[in-house]
């Protein structure tokens, strides 16, 4: 389990776990099991049609009053799982023969309403949970009579059954803004963290990057303290190394260590090489991005004989990612970058001749 899913609200209820699943199922099977048993009379078959509908009904909406991670839960969500728990309790009513049970078979579907209700509640919907029970208990004076019942009977269990979701309604009422709060914390904790690994992994590789500066540059200063003289190779090679820092802080999406190579062998043939990024911090380049722009700015460097090469990554919202301008006494040839299907893809650009 992720982090981002361990401040869900739905998780922090224990809606996600594999034992409330389980204990769904077997309150489920314990309910078709009594419907399908201990009936007097035969039904027809229009009351097995409306027995399937009902069990149909209810299974979805207590699959559905679990599932997701919004919170609280979607709206029409909420509406689904108030019509069809409410009217699967419905359909299970009609269906039950007259010769059934007193309120053992009617009472089964009740129960799996009451949990589907609960659930509801602590999802964040109470008034619909407690609007749904409104409507099974008039739904129950209805039946009542019609089997020759009292309205008192009708609806002395289903308002006791109702009356069960005061304890979810209160937990959904005291809890949920514990929880609420225990979920920005940890929110807040998790950002914490990574701002924090983040900053340690900078000061880290700005530790390794001082330290490489000092291996490099030490041995020049220290030859310039002692006085000695600089031969061109010397030249050359203080000139790559103030080359290199000055392409790590204005090129820094350029840098790396194949492009370090590939830059300091250009310049030792004679080529201009400048290197630029543009592109501002929150810009999306993941590391396969700058893969992509690296391996082609090695490609153009390894290619060219002559000339200068300017390489450019450019700010978000352009039309490209990056471009490479080469110019030679022939021509002026430029290739970009860009993003294809989430990839990126170096396409030649145009090229002036000179005349």
């Amino acid at each position: 389990m992720t982090g981002a899913e361990t401040v869900q609200i739905p998780v922090m209820f224990g809606l996600r776990t594999r034992r409330l699943r389980v204990m769904l199922i077997v309150l489920l099977g314990a309910c078709a099991i009594t419907r399908m048993t201990a009936f007097g009379d035969p039904r027809q078959g229009w009351q097995w049609v409306l027995e399937g509908v009902g069990a149909v009904a209810l299974w979805a909406s207590v699959f559905t009053v679990v599932r997701g991670d919004e919170d609280p839960l979607p709206p029409a969500d909420t509406a689904a799982v108030a019509v069809l728990a409410t009217g699967g309790l419905g359909a299970a009513w009609w269906a039950t023969p007259e010769g059934a049970g007193l309120w053992v078979q009617p009472g089964a579907p009740l129960v799996v309403f009451a949990v589907v209700a609960g659930l509801l509640s602590l999802r964040g919907r109470s008034r619909t949970a407690w609007g749904s029970s409104v409507v099974a208990v008039a739904m129950a004076a209805v039946w009542s009579l019609q089997h020759g019942g009292t309205l008192v009977a009708g609806g002395q269990l289903t308002l006791r059954i109702a009356v069960s979701l005061l304890p979810s309604t209160l937990m959904a009422v005291l809890i949920r803004p514990m929880l609420h709060l225990t979920a920005v914390l940890e929110a807040r904790r998790a950002q914490t963290m990574h701002a924090m690994a983040v900053t340690s992994a900078t000061v880290s590789e700005r530790a390794d990057q001082l330290e490489q500066f000092d291996a490099e540059v030490r041995p020049f200063v220290q030859r310039v303290a002692d006085g000695e003289v600089f031969d061109e190779e010397s030249a050359a090679r203080a000139r790559l190394l103030e080359e290199d820092l000055r392409d790590s802080v204005r090129g820094r999406g350029w840098h790396s260590a194949l492009t370090r190579e590939c830059l300091a062998d250009a310049r030792l043939r004679g080529i201009a090489v400048r290197v630029f990024d543009d592109s501002s911090d929150g810009a999306v380049l993941t590391p396969e991005d700058l893969g992509v722009l690296r391996s082609g700015l090695a490609g153009v460097l390894a290619s060219v004989e002559s000339g200068a090469v300017t390489a450019r990554i450019l700010p978000s919202g352009r039309g490209c990612v990056a471009v490479i301008t080469t110019v030679t006494v022939d021509d002026i040839e430029r290739i970009v970058c860009s993003r294809d299907g989430g990839k990126l893809r170096w396409t030649a650009g145009e090229v002036v001749a000179f005349a």
